[in-house]
């Protein structure tokens, strides 16, 4: 170990590089736990801390602890979360490091210094001695769907800007996701022309406050760049089958930057199937929406949809 001149810091460990003074001291608390505080790169790589390697390769099978090896375990979350992972190991390191193992942190908005525990399955259960425990208090921020989807939906679905009430939960966010495939495979099949500058979707509950007085307001971040001041764009909902195309005239404030889409009342009156159901109603206030704004060749499109 490498400790550094003041004794009452803990110096940085010479093989897992866990800087919190406990790897001269190998054990587990209550015998099956550890943290693992992240580091820049933990999505790349993150090594198990030297005061739990030993106990995790054990319990994990492994039978030399200085040869390299891998084997495939599960991480296994209290919210219903199972991945099965790579763990890797070498003469004097373990780690974990793969793809599963980024979308697990993806999931769980994990950060840089943030501290993670784990706990070892029970050894006397056989069918849970090869899973580790994530004990993670908050629930997921991103549902499965989100790491079956393109990396063009990712992008789109990472950008998404909130405005005040309209956050999703996780398992929300399928929504947003179904939404964001539906525009991409409409793009694609429409042959719609190239977007100026990247898709931010818009998480919008209508209120008076951003409703008002026949006009929609649009918030700046979600206006995509080199839009004409004042112009009209179309209005599509886009739910698969049933497509709802208006035209409303729009102006880009030139104090705040937001666009405000005029006879918006005949898009609130239009009736729609929500997304995820075949109900279909018109929007009204307190609902939350989707929407894209397209900015190409073709012109402006406002994509939206109504969330349950």
């Amino acid at each position: 170990m490498s400790y550094s001149d003041d004794e009452s810091l803990p110096g940085e460990c010479d093989w897992c590089h866990d800087d919190r003074g406990l790897c001269d001291r190998p054990h587990l608390d209550e015998d099956r736990c550890f943290s693992i505080k992240l580091k820049e790169t933990f999505d790349v790589e993150t090594l198990i801390p030297c005061h739990a390697r030993r106990y995790v390769l054990e319990r994990m099978g492994f039978e030399d602890h200085e040869s390299m090896e891998t084997k495939k375990i599960h991480l296994r979350t209290h919210h219903g979360m199972d991945f099965e992972v790579n763990l890797y190991n070498s003469e004097s390191v373990t780690l974990f490091g793969c793809k599963k193992w980024e979308a697990l942190c993806r999931m769980y908005g994990f950060h840089e210094d943030m501290l993670v525990t784990m706990a070892l399955g029970d050894p006397e259960i056989e069918q849970d001695n090869m899973d580790i425990w994530v004990l993670v208090d908050t629930p997921p921020i991103l549902p499965l769907s989100y790491f079956h989807s393109s990396k063009n939906v990712w992008k789109m679905v990472d950008k998404t800007h909130y405005t005040n009430g309209s956050e999703l939960t996780y398992q929300e966010k399928n929504h947003l996701i179904a939404f964001c495939t539906d525009l991409e495979n409409y793009n694609i099949y429409n042959q719609t022309p190239q977007h100026y500058g990247q898709y931010v979707p818009l998480g919008h509950m209508l209120n008076y406050g951003n409703y008002h007085g026949d006009t929609l307001r649009i918030p700046m971040d979600c206006v995509p760049h080199l839009m004409y001041q004042n112009g009209s764009l179309d209005v599509l909902n886009i739910h698969p089958g049933h497509p709802t195309n208006l035209n409303c005239p729009y102006q880009i404030s030139k104090r705040s930057g937001d666009m405000l889409i005029k006879e918006w009342k005949k898009c609130m009156d239009s009736r729609k199937e929500v997304l995820g159901s075949k109900r279909k109603r018109s929007a009204r206030i307190e609902d939350r929406m989707i929407s894209i704004l397209h900015n190409g060749e073709s012109g402006s499109i406002l994509f939206y949809a109504i969330l349950p």
